[in-house]
């Protein structure tokens, strides 16, 4: 199976790009609100259990996705480094134990694009940062970073649309 991890930072277009290339690759997405959405039927968001629940439903869908047979999958997250260095390693493991075959995209663009983006109304119904305040105070928590050793594509899509990232992904990784 094929595994293509979108992540960077709040209000790069991780999920919009993401749905642009699971259209033009058949893909399937897993994008990651999906497992947070989980584990808040149990817990609120930050308490204990919550992060291990938000993972290991991570785990289980990209286990058993590689195991069904799926072609591709795409996951978005919003890696933090180093505070989210134990998620990585689970990632890696789940990846590793399955020979799935990882392709890393970071995206990035713009602070002044990000607070433009972060206010639209798809990601406050989506129960994301919908707000500049919130955006900041992620910023002032978070380092937004490229994921160690993972030869990842970066891509700047400040002035790039959604089918323009997308299109560059596919290319590079030369999905079909």
């Amino acid at each position: 199976m094929k595994l293509v991890v979108i992540y960077g930072a709040e209000a790069t277009g991780k999920l919009t790009v993401a749905k642009q290339l699971a259209s033009a690759t058949s893909f399937r997405l897993f994008h990651n609100h999906v497992s947070v959405d989980v584990a808040r039927v149990l817990f609120s968001f930050g308490e204990p259990g919550f992060s291990e629940l938000v993972w290991d439903t991570r785990e289980l869908v990209i286990d058993r996705a590689a195991k069904a047979g799926v072609n591709g999958l795409i996951f978005t997250w919003a890696y933090s480094h180093p505070d989210f260095l134990p998620y990585l390693t689970r990632l890696r493991a789940v990846i590793a134990r399955n020979e799935i075959t990882a392709h890393f995209v970071y995206l990035t663009c713009s602070l002044a694009e990000r607070k433009r983006r972060v206010a639209s109304l798809d990601r406050a119904k989506a129960g994301k940062i919908a707000t500049i305040e919130g955006l900041e105070l992620q910023m002032s928590r978070k380092t937004y970073d490229v994921i160690p050793d993972s030869d990842s594509l970066v891509i700047d899509n400040t002035d790039l649309s959604p089918q323009e990232t997308a299109s560059r992904i596919k290319s590079h990784y030369v999905f079909g």
